[in-house]
């Protein structure tokens, strides 16, 4: 997988979707997960668009968890149930992904905030809020906090991406966006497929553009799945959402960070991004740490957790840790910051 600001939403998808190896036996097939395998409520959001929203526990404030680029709601399938225990949290599937309708390309993170912001409307999910934003969906929530402050009440960044990338690691950022342009050609033949009906059954390009059956997964679950990847508007989507980086980079750097300055914030920052290179290692990682200080310090009640033993995926690796921390920032919202 590589990351998000230099990457395809294709393979951020498919990360997510381990199998099993070859000489290993499946495991048993999760039969609670089934719940993905079907929308939980659409909820219109203005001009006939709906959205694929997903809300579990009580309890204020409601989390929002704005999955990674190219990803789902089920994304947070490991996350969601840990932090319902305590409030009500909600996931939805952004538009054109999951079982949500398409929307208006370019799929920017601005795009995304605004469908955001319609569908709490939409919903009558009441502030405050907290959000919590992974990889490229930091930018989103980021970008949400900017424009409605009083309706935030804290923000967990689970491994953001870093809009100063380029910058502070530029020949990583060189050679990482080399190898997404190959990703994307990838991804831009699928979307041809898509579109000529040629990625159903087994195909050549079907074998190609849709994940094989997945272990852990029942056959209704999986099928659910790779029948996304089959469809045109998830590949437009995906393909978007990649397309449109450096829009949403401009768009979060000319984003005024005034609106949570003293907003309870924590920065999750994984233990090492397995798409890095040994030879990237040392600059992109040293980037990455440097962007999540500076993100971390945009807030006077931000700080940076690392957490050990995960990757880029923490929500996946070490969900308790992405529960722990959305515990503890709602606990500090709910202390007058006495600095105002």
């Amino acid at each position: 997988m590589r990351a998000s600001i230099v990457a395809t939403a294709v393979l951020a998808s498919l990360s997510s979707l381990a199998s099993a190896a070859p000489d290993s036996p499946a495991p048993a097939p999760d039969l609670s997960l089934d719940v993905y395998a079907e929308p939980a409520q659409l909820v219109d959001i203005g001009g006939g668009r709906r959205l694929n929203l997903r809300c579990s526990g009580s309890g204020a404030p409601t989390v929002i968890l704005e999955s990674g680029q190219g990803m789902t709601s089920m994304a947070w399938r490991k996350l969601q149930p840990l932090a319902a225990k305590t409030r009500r949290v909600c996931a939805y599937d952004r538009a054109g992904l999951g079982f949500s309708d398409a929307g208006p390309l370019p799929r920017t993170a601005p795009a995304a905030a605004g469908d955001l912001y319609a569908l709490v409307r939409a919903a009558g999910i009441q502030p405050p809020l907290l959000l919590v934003g992974h990889s490229m969906g930091s930018y989103v929530v980021r970008l949400y906090a900017s424009a409605h402050p009083q309706e935030v009440a804290g923000l967990v960044l689970v491994d953001p991406v870093s809009e100063t990338l380029a910058e502070d690691a530029p020949d990583y950022a060189a050679r990482e966006a080399k190898a997404s342009a190959a990703n994307t050609d990838y991804g831009r033949k699928c979307a041809q497929a898509a579109r000529a009906g040629d990625l159903a059954g087994t195909t050549p390009a079907a074998q190609a553009c849709v994940p094989p059956p997945i272990a852990g997964f029942s056959q209704k679950l999986g099928e659910s799945i790779r029948n996304r990847f089959r469809t045109a508007a998830y590949w437009d989507t995906a393909l978007s959402e990649r397309d449109a980086d450096a829009a949403s980079v401009a768009a979060v750097k000319a984003a005024s960070t005034a609106a949570y300055s003293r907003l309870p914030l924590q920065v999750l920052s994984a233990q090492q991004r397995e798409w890095i290179e040994p030879q990237d290692r040392k600059e992109a990682e040293a980037a990455y740490a440097k962007a999540h200080r500076r993100i971390a310090a945009l807030s006077t009640r931000g700080r940076v957790v690392a957490v050990s033993n995960s990757g880029h995926n923490i929500h996946e690796d070490r969900p308790e840790a992405v529960a722990k921390a959305i515990d503890e920032v709602a606990r500090e919202a709910a202390v007058p910051d006495r600095a105002k």
